[in-house]
């Protein structure tokens, strides 16, 4: 739903972001506790915390580079990737950018334009991160 809402309007939806926040963070909370590994979540936790703060500040310092959702949609990505592997959380951004950046370079190419949205770049990159993971 998301990544045709973003590549069309250059949106996304609050409502499903929130939602998938809210089901990512009972995901890890009910895994922690059923392992009685909390350690584990607590960094997931403070991952999607730092990657959320990083990505406000970018947003911050330039509006038009980096749209308030795409700072909502890291959040449940982030605690997913970190659930998973903690570790991957930098592949997975590193991917999101990598793929973005191409985006952008063919966008530019093609037609001189210079606004993409990262929306789907993020959640395809997570997608693949985690089914790798697995």
């Amino acid at each position: 739903m998301q990544v045709p809402l973003d590549l069309r309007t250059h949106r996304l939806s609050r409502g499903a972001t929130t939602w998938a926040a809210i089901a990512v963070a009972i995901v890890v909370a009910v895994d922690a506790w059923a392992s009685r590994a909390f350690a584990p979540a607590a960094a997931s936790v403070m991952s999607a915390v730092v990657v959320v703060g990083v990505y406000g500040f970018l947003h911050r310092v330039s509006p038009q580079s980096l749209g308030w959702g795409d700072v909502l949609l890291v959040a449940p990505l982030t605690l997913a990737v970190a659930n998973v592997a903690i570790q991957r959380v930098l592949w997975w951004q590193l991917a999101a950018a990598t793929s973005g950046a191409v985006h952008a370079a063919w966008v530019r190419a093609r037609s001189g334009g210079s606004l993409v949205p990262f929306g789907p770049h993020l959640l395809v990159a997570a997608w693949l991160i985690l089914v790798t993971s697995l």
